[in-house]
């Protein structure tokens, strides 16, 4: 292993277990650096469930933790709550201590980028979403007054706090549409599109035929539940086939909504195997977003795992993967395409199709040493 590789991995909470898409994104990306040689010093903020974890000491030379400060003062700072309430002195200290170029997983984390004491360092900001625009969709779709002045709060000020990620080196984007995004707004600026990482080593899809209908996500999330409760109500009636609704964390509205449609089982909190046997055995699964930022990982990980993928635009576009999904837009007659997707198998010619196509785009170790390059050279 090179003693050249060094790299500060600033991650937004604790990214294991790698349970959600934001962890997933954040833990594929330490484990594949990991595997080509990068000694990763990794800082995770600990709140909520996410607490420290052994088995990121397998994959960084030293980790670090710190409380995130959920303190009601930050709604007052000019800074995003979500970025003013992971700013510990400490965390300043131990990226000065150790001479290293710094990745800032996510804007949440990057209230040190512009920084006097990190003025000389390479700094890479790794974009999940473009948040300003994932915030107004969540203030749009919020169900109380308190999350309606939160959310609004949090997206007006991430629209103005975008100007601070020109102090970036590199603006890593992990979607098309995030990437033109920011190479017209930074256009002197080094930003690169590069596809999530993930946690699939090969495509594990089956051929053959399944006799369901499935969606998956971590459900405890607005967006998602939201969605899928609006899909349901809209095209559940018209589908004679079972559906299962598969997630983290369920909360009691959906799941008096869901014991309410007869044709729909509710999976809960599923642990990984049982997750990828559902997706698995499918025939369809549902690749549906609110919010048209970031890669939906469930479309992704239904790509390496699934059979057919039904998908709205605003969870496929910009993924690159365009042409593998049956698209769900105003134009199509969504009961009709279910109804003839469920009767034909899933075939070698598919699977084949799939792996070239994802070999393309989504090979983790690929795209782990073409960050790695960027880091190097910028």
């Amino acid at each position: 292993m090179s003693t050249g590789k060094l790299l500060h991995i600033v991650c937004f909470d604790v990214p294991y277990p790698a349970d959600y898409g934001g962890a997933m994104e954040s833990f594929y990306k330490i484990k594949s650096l990991h595997a080509i040689g990068v000694k990763i010093h990794l800082h995770c903020f600990v709140y909520g469930d996410r607490k420290p974890q052994e088995k990121l000491e397998q994959y960084a030379e030293k980790v670090y933790y710190y409380p995130r400060v959920r303190n009601w003062k930050y709604l007052f700072s000019s800074r995003p709550f979500i970025v003013a309430s992971r700013m510990p002195e400490a965390l300043l200290a131990n990226l000065c201590a150790v001479e290293a170029p710094v990745l800032f997983d996510a804007t949440h984390t990057t209230g040190f980028l512009d920084h006097s004491a990190l003025q000389h360092r390479k700094k890479i900001v790794r974009l999940h979403n473009i948040e300003w625009i994932y915030y107004n969709t969540l203030f749009r779709s919020a169900v109380s007054w308190q999350e309606y002045l939160y959310f609004f709060s949090e997206y007006k000020k991430l629209r103005k706090y975008d100007a601070t990620l020109i102090n970036a080196d590199v603006l890593s984007c992990l979607s098309k549409p995030d990437y033109e995004y920011y190479a017209e707004k930074f256009p002197d600026k080094k930003v690169m599109l590069q596809y999530v990482f993930h946690e699939n080593t090969a495509v594990s899809a089956v051929p053959g035929k399944g006799n369901y209908i499935l969606y998956h996500g971590n459900l405890s999330i607005l967006d998602n539940y939201k969605i899928v409760m609006d899909w349901l109500d809209k095209y559940a009636d018209k589908i004679p086939y079972p559906m299962v609704v598969a997630g983290k964390n369920p909360p009691e509205v959906l799941v008096r909504f869901l014991q309410r449609k007869n044709n729909v089982r509710l999976v809960a909190n599923p642990d990984s195997d049982e997750l990828a046997t559902l997706v698995r055995e499918a025939q369809i699964c549902l690749a549906i977003a609110a919010n048209p930022s970031g890669i939906k990982l469930k479309l992704i990980n239904s790509m390496y795992q699934g059979r057919f993928i039904f998908s709205n635009p605003a969870a496929f576009e910009g993924s690159g993967l365009e042409e593998e999904v049956i698209a769900m837009d105003e134009n199509t007659d969504v009961a009709a395409a279910i109804t003839a997707y469920m009767a034909v198998p899933f075939t070698e010619s598919h699977l084949e199709k799939r792996k070239t196509i994802l070999s393309a785009l989504y090979d983790n170790l690929q795209n782990a040493n073409a960050l790695w390059d960027e880091i190097e050279h910028a």
